[in-house]
């Protein structure tokens, strides 16, 4: 009986193990795309199009190394002229930072 409580112990940490480091590379494959329109619109910007997500090492791409996950948009921007932008975003508690390409 010991031995089987203590299999199913070390599975329970492996599976721990697993979900931290897919949370920790993969994050910004879980934020949604929400989160980059809101902060856009916050700023005043209009005519938002998404056209990228990528969530892979976005420190490396123009965003900050605590960002999960970076979105190029096409807006309009607040004195009317078309623009592409970057829009860093964090994956839970960290709001969204508005970059020009």
């Amino acid at each position: 009986m010991y031995r089987r409580r203590e299999s199913n112990f070390n599975v329970i940490i492996i599976l721990a193990m697993i979900a931290v480091i897919v949370l920790a590379f993969f994050r910004g494959a879980f934020v949604s795309e929400d989160a980059a329109i809101k902060t856009l619109e916050a700023q005043g910007f209009s005519n938002i199009t998404i056209v990228d997500h990528a969530w892979f090492a976005v420190g490396f791409r123009g965003c900050d190394e605590k960002d999960a996950a970076r979105f190029t948009a096409r807006v309009t921007n607040p004195a009317g002229k078309e623009a592409t932008v970057y829009v860093c975003t964090g994956f839970l508690f960290k709001g969204g930072t508005i970059r020009v390409k």
